[in-house]
Parts: structure tokens; C-alpha cells; sequence
């Protein structure tokens, strides 16, 4: 019994069934209002044609009686009363005395007054119980004597029974086609939606993998399962890097603080010289300083991926950006036997965060220095495609198969993670592309590898119309770059 409650209430809430008996009832009216103005534009053209017939009429017999006299007029009408026509014609001849002279009519209604004007009452035919419409014109002759010329409305009756059948078939085929449109299109949109709220409570139990079906019809379903599909590949992405965090951190953090602590007890041995207990604190400190830029690191990352960070965006010149970074990394570049070059002379404006921006690139130049055997190439470029900071080296590169893999979380591609630095360098360059709406991509540079953070630009131009030059209404270069620390 509890599931037949379920599909009832289910049917009654349904927006579908709410729509459908909307459109029912704005149909209805519409085809009441259509088929009310066809009757009244019939309705009217009938008693229009009666009344100009009997006044043409009327006209006629009042010409006749003043050239022929009182007698050959009820002579006339007699005869016309006599004839039966179609049209089922009144007339009616009476005295001053309203004796009936002539007609077929046995008295003056008393609500035609003999003004030649229309007028439309109900009368009884003999022998019949209900009357009949009929209009008429009344007119006073010479001597008192009134003439009446009418005509029966049954064209009007005949007309408001057809329309009034039309109308109820009408309403039928109409009502039968919402009521079963409806039934069909209900159960449609039910088994979508329903076939959504399933895969969500699926979602809900843990199975990050399961997506949202497509027809391939392209309507708004499909859209609709292509965007739940895209936010359940999202969730899922998050969560496998929250579980990877959770793994990776609880080795990365272990390690640093394992070895913080048996330096600290070997700097409070009792046997301990004054040189080695300083050696002692000294890796202790370092330790800390790796667990505090690992921590760092990973809120760098929370912080791009959250997208709290999208209420601090403002105007930010990315090939500005790109020299600064070079002539931060210049030295340790030099120290390293490496040549650093930016080419970044002409203005890249994009909408950003700035430190987030100036700390990814600070990133990809780091880890170019890491790799690189004698050369690196920072570009900042402007073109039809949005704006693009690359990163060149002449390193070992990255093997295709791994490029994914190197831009998540603790992910690094040394058999061993003893090495140094956490492998969060290029997650947080994704993060960071991701909160901009841009995108991080990895290829190969021939030897090498080639980096290029892809971002949306505040003007989409081709690369041959963008000169040299800063527009005035660009903020001033960012600052505060030198105080990033790189990952």
C-alpha cells in the first residue's frame, strides 16, 4: 500500500501534471473565447441579413398600400402568409382599433411598437407549446391602420446548436489529448528524474563512479545529465584527492615529525656534546620548516579549489606577473648553471588572483630549475585562444603516459619519495587553473618540457593586433612577488 501512496502523491506534486493542467485549462478558455466570438459574429450576421430583409420588405408593402390601397395590401399579405417558405415570414395587418385584418399572426405583440425599428420577441406557434424567436418591424399606415413584417430566428437557434456541439467535441478531443499528453509525458519526466534521484542516492552510499545515463537526444535532459555528470566527476575527483591527501599526508607529515623527534631526544641525551645537540636542532628545524611548507602547500591548494578565493579577483597584467618570477628565480638560476629568459613584452590582462597567479607560476619556473639542464623559456602570450603563461626547459621531461598523474596530489614520479619536495608543485598550478577557469597543459618541448597555464583573457584579440604597450586602464603591477615561496 505505501508505494501506491508514493506514486499518487508523487503524481499530484509533479510540476509536469501542474503544467499540463494549466495549459488544460488556458485551452479551454481559449477555445470558449474563439468559438464565443464565431457565435456572436454568426449569430449577428444572421440577424443582420433578417433585418435587412424585412425592412426591404416592410419598405415594399408600405409603397404598395399608399398605391393600391388598404384592400389590395391585405389581399398581398394574405397571400404571402399563405405561402410556406423556409424562412417562416410574420406578417400581421391590424385596424386602429388593433382588430387583425390580415396576417399570420393573430395579434400585435405589445413589444413591437409600430416605429419600423428591430426588435426580437418570442411567440407561440399554434398547437405548440414552446416559442419560437422571431424579429420584426412594425409601422403605422394612414388611418391608424399598422403593418408588421417579421421573420423567424430559427438560423440563429439551428447556429447556436451547431456551435455549441462543435464546442463540446472540441473540449473532448482537447481534454482527451491533455489528459493523455499528460499521463505520457508525466511518466517521461518521472523516469528521468527519477533515473537522476537514483544515481544521487547511489552518489550518496559511496559510488563516486556512477553517472547520470545520456540519450544522445540533445535536449534539455541530456544537458541537464551532462552537467550533473560533470559536478559528479568533480565531487569525485575531490573526494579521491581528499582520500589520497588523507594517505599521503599521514606519510609526508609522519616522516618530518618521526625525525623531529628522534632529533630531540638525541639533542637531550645526557651524553650529548653542545656540538651535536645545535646539529640537532638545527635538522629540527628544518623538519619543522618542511612541515609547515607542506601544510602550506596543501591550504595553497583547499584555497584555489574552494573558490572563496573568486571575491578577490581583480585586474592583473599576467606577463608582469612572468617577470617578476624570472628575475626571482634569475639567481638560482644562475647558481645552477641555468639560463632564464622571459619573453613577456607585450600586456596580457586576464581577471585573477594575484597572489594565487604569481604563486603557480613561481611554481612551474621551480620545478623547470629542478630539471633543467642548461636553458629555461617563460613566455606570457596574448592571443584568440585567452592568455597563456609557458614554461620551456631542456629537462628530462615527462613520458606522456604520466602527465595526468603528475598534476595530482603527492604525486611524484621518483621510484622513490624519499626525494625531496612533496609533489604538491603542480597540483596547486591545476587548482589554480581550475579556479580561473582555465586549464593546465603538459607536452612535450623536444627535448624537454613544455608547461602552459591557459587562462580566459579580459580581451580576446588575434596575436598580430596586440602591440606593445601598457592600456591605461590596467592596475599596476602586482607586488609582492618576491616574498612567494615556489613549489
Amino acid at each position: 500500500m505505501a508505494p501506491a501512496h508514493v506514486v499518487r502523491v508523487r503524481w499530484w506534486r509533479s510540476v509536469t501534471v501542474r503544467l499540463v493542467l494549466a495549459s488544460t485549462v488556458a485551452s479551454t478558455l481559449m477555445i470558449g473565447a474563439v468559438f464565443g466570438f464565431l457565435y456572436w459574429r454568426a449569430i449577428g450576421v444572421v440577424e443582420q441579413q433578417a433585418s435587412d430583409t424585412v425592412a426591404s420588405e416592410l419598405r415594399g408593402l408600405v409603397e404598395h398600400y399608399g398605391s393600391v390601397g388598404l384592400l389590395e395590401l391585405m389581399r398581398t399579405v394574405q397571400q404571402r402568409s399563405a405561402v410556406p417558405t423556409e424562412a417562416e415570414p410574420v406578417y400581421l395587418v391590424v385596424d386602429g382599433l388593433g382588430n387583425r385584418l390580415a396576417g399570420n399572426l393573430l395579434a400585435w405583440p405589445p413589444t413591437v411598437p409600430p416605429d419600423g425599428q428591430w426588435r426580437k420577441v418570442e411567440l407561440y406557434r399554434r398547437g405548440e407549446a414552446n416559442p419560437i424567436l422571431i424579429g420584426a418591424r412594425g409601422y403605422e399606415l394612414a388611418g391608424g391602420v399598422r403593418l408588421l413584417v417579421g421573420r423567424a430566428l430559427d438560423g440563429r437557434v439551428k447556429i447556436q446548436d451547431a456551435i455549441g456541439e462543435s464546442l463540446l467535441w472540441a473540449l473532448a478531443a482537447l481534454w482527451t489529448m491533455a489528459v493523455g499528453g499528460g499521463i505520457l509525458l508525466s511518466r517521461t519526466i518521472l523516469r528521468r528524474v527519477g533515473e537522476v534521484a537514483a544515481i544521487n542516492r547511489e552518489v550518496m552510499v559511496g559510488e563516486l563512479g556512477r553517472r547520470v545515463p545520456v540519450r544522445g537526444s540533445g535536449d534539455e535532459f541530456d544537458r541537464l545529465a551532462d552537467s550533473m555528470n560533470d559536478m559528479l566527476a568533480r565531487i569525485e575527483e575531490l573526494m579521491v584527492g581528499m582520500r589520497t591527501v588523507t594517505d599521503s599526508v599521514g606519510h609526508d607529515i609522519r616522516s618530518p615529525l618521526t625525525r623531529l623527534r628522534n632529533r630531540l631526544e638525541r639533542a637531550r641525551a645526557p651524553g650529548a656534546s653542545a656540538g651535536e645537540r645545535d646539529a640537532a636542532l638545527d635538522d629540527a628545524v628544518a623538519d619543522v620548516d618542511l612541515t609547515l611548507d607542506l601544510l602550506g602547500r596543501l591550504l595553497d591548494i583547499a584555497r584555489a579549489e574552494s573558490g572563496l578565493q573568486r571575491g578577490e579577483m581583480s585586474e592583473v597584467d599576467l606577463a608582469a606577473v612572468a617577470r617578476d618570477v624570472v628575475d626571482l628565480y634569475e639567481p638560482i638560476a644562475e647558481d645552477r648553471g641555468l639560463t632564464i629568459e622571459a619573453s613577456a613584452e607585450r600586456i596580457v590582462p586576464v581577471s585573477g588572483h594575484a597572489e594565487l597567479l604569481a604563486q603557480a607560476v613561481s611554481n612551474l619556473v621551480d620545478n623547470a630549475t629542478k630539471y633543467a639542464r642548461s636553458r629555461i623559456r617563460v613566455e606570457a602570450t596574448l592571443g584568440s585562444g585567452g592568455a597563456r603563461v609557458t614554461v620551456t626547459d631542456d629537462g628530462p621531461g615527462i613520458p606522456p603516459e604520466d602527465r595526468e598523474r603528475a598534476t595530482q596530489r603527492f604525486v611524484r614520479l621518483d621510484p622513490s619519495r624519499s626525494g625531496k619536495g612533496a609533489g604538491l608543485g603542480l597540483s596547486l598550478v591545476a587548482a589554480v587553473a581550475r579556479l580561473h577557469g582555465g586549464e593546465l597543459v603538459l607536452s612535450d618541448a623536444g627535448p624537454g618540457l613544455k608547461v602552459e597555464l591557459a587562462l580566459p583573457s579580459l580581451v580576446a584579440l588575434d596575436d598580430e593586433t596586440i602591440g606593445p604597450g601598457r592600456p591605461a586602464s590596467l592596475d599596476a603591477p602586482v607586488s609582492g612577488y618576491q616574498d612567494v615561496v615556489a613549489g
